[in-house]
């Protein structure tokens, strides 16, 4: 039997609360995780015994699980990426700390891609200057 990861799970009782038919949960776990989906029973068996504190139980277990590799990778890129733009900068007498958070943003959107990236940014300027706005 198949285990499907707290994402998958959540992904799926998110859409079905969005009022989506099982079948389209399947197609749309099929093409977002890029796996073979749950049977309706399975997920239908989730809607009854998951609940948000049970699912986020779940989500921060895998997180540990998965800490020591991400803490490797994380100070094997700041020390082949940014302690290296860090010294650059401080040699040529440029702000050190806008260099490294420049460096930190390049970073996130190779990760994202340049689309999201940008969409996240817009997202997130609007919802600050929103909130200033009502203070």
């Amino acid at each position: 039997m198949q285990r499907f990861t707290p994402q998958v799970k959540l992904y799926a009782l998110d859409e079905r609360h969005s009022g989506k038919t099982w079948k389209q949960v399947q197609q749309g776990i099929g093409e977002k995780f890029n796996t073979l989906p749950p049977s309706i029973r399975a997920m239908e068996k989730w809607e009854k015994e998951i609940d948000r504190e049970k699912l986020s139980r779940m989500l921060i277990e895998e997180s540990r699980k998965a800490l020591p590799t991400v803490e490797a990778a994380t100070l094997q890129q700041m020390a082949e990426g940014l302690i290296p733009v860090l010294w650059r900068a401080r040699d040529a007498e440029e702000d050190v700390e806008l260099e490294g958070w420049l460096w930190f943003f390049s970073l996130v959107e190779r990760q994202l891609g340049g689309t999201k990236f940008e969409r996240f940014l817009s997202e997130y300027r609007r919802r600050r200057d929103e909130e200033k706005e009502r203070r």
